[in-house]
């Protein structure tokens, strides 16, 4: 297995192939390569085209999820991607707000929103609304007190950006969004919105930040319709204290993985993980491990 890490952090990658050489692996089973940013592509396409690589696993951005899914397809690779997401999680009239509020602030802010997973859409019913926004700022004032570093200028820039956009077209702050670019860090502090509408740029974009958006709804086909409204469809999360009416939502959600009453980052490696639509493709986890079997068939007469 070659295993070739994010130019954004390399030492993550080397700690991970340490693990497996610390733990007796042979020599040449696990190798670790990293790259310089501009070498990243040509490295890249060299691997998949190159016939002693036998299929091919990413995760990252669906953009260059299309690129390296165009290339395999040249080569007749089989491969597994892990994408993007827009995760939702749909808070209904008789949730345990306490326990959403925790889990959406969990969900969206962990790893400054640099989760695949993370939480981008709380889609509230409006009848609860301003309880859950009440406890939810507390709540994320209580887990997340400082701001967040992002990994790259790239990505501080890009959700400036949106932050600006939806801005200029009307959204309302219900709390963060501190400017703390003199400190030179790239930080941000843990931002909701109210009143995002499709013109806004962060509506259908992926934020990978964070940066959370506050949807009301009255009912529950218009939950479901913002929910499905994405390209993506990997991870969401639903809570109320119904089982059954947590189940009629998940199966009509549109996702690789559905939570009831936890957060959207979240999945087991017992269980199998993955996406759909623009998410991606191939299941990781115990299933996953069907994706890495070549079946074979041999017979021979009586």
């Amino acid at each position: 297995m070659i295993f070739k890490g994010s130019e954004a952090c390399p030492r993550v990658t080397w700690a991970i192939g340490k693990v497996f050489t610390d733990a007796g692996f042979p020599p040449g089973v696990i190798n670790v390569i990293t790259a310089h940013p501009d070498d990243a592509s040509k490295i890249t396409t060299q691997l998949i085209a190159s016939p002693v690589i036998k299929k091919v696993n990413f995760t990252g951005s669906t953009n260059v999820g299309r690129i390296i899914s165009k290339l395999c397809a040249e080569h007749i690779k089989p491969c597994l991607m892990e994408l993007g997401g827009k995760a939702p999680a749909v808070v209904l009239d008789d949730a345990d707000l306490k326990l959403a509020a925790k889990e959406v602030a969990l969900g969206a802010f962990m790893n400054s929103g640099q989760i695949c997973m993370s939480t981008e859409r709380v889609i509230v019913f409006k009848s609860i609304s301003k309880e859950f926004i009440d406890v939810f700022r507390e709540t994320t004032k209580q887990i997340w007190p400082e701001s967040h570093v992002l990994i790259s200028k790239v990505s501080w820039e890009k959700n400036k950006n949106l932050l600006e956009d939806a801005k200029k077209k009307g959204v309302e702050v219900l709390f963060g969004d501190r400017d703390t670019s003199a400190e030179g860090q790239l930080r941000q502090y843990p931002t909701a919105l109210k009143g995002v509408t499709k013109e806004m740029d962060i509506y259908y974009t992926e934020s990978f930040g964070p940066s959370v958006s506050v949807l009301e709804v009255e009912t529950e086909e218009e939950a479901l319709e913002i929910a499905n409204d994405t390209e993506y469809g990997l991870s969401a999360a639903v809570f109320t204290k119904d089982l059954a009416r947590g189940l009629r939502i998940a199966e009509a959600i549109e996702s690789g993985a559905v939570h009831i009453n936890s957060m959207s980052v979240h999945d087991e490696p017992n269980l199998p993980h993955g996406g759909t639509k623009s998410s991606g493709f191939g299941r990781f986890g115990a299933q996953g491990l069907e994706e890495w079997v070549r079946t074979k068939t041999i017979t021979f007469p009586k």
